[in-house]
């Protein structure tokens, strides 16, 4: 969790911080109902959370070959 200190020292970096978060969030929301790919999606945030919401934020085709 960022601290309020690390905002006040960098102010400009909250609304990139803000936008990430809520592209994280409309990702998640994106993830298909089936049990194998809640499954690989799972697996996915294990290995690498920044790595994860890169591959969410792909065409649903691609996000899924890869």
């Amino acid at each position: 969790m960022v601290s309020l200190q690390a905002i006040w020292r960098h102010p400009d970096d909250l609304y990139p911080m803000v936008k990430l978060k809520l592209a994280a969030r409309r990702a998640e929301k994106q993830i298909p109902a089936e049990p194998h790919w809640a499954f690989c999606y799972s697996m996915l945030h294990k290995v690498s959370r920044s790595f994860a919401l890169v591959i969410q934020q792909l065409d649903t085709d691609l996000r899924d070959a890869v």
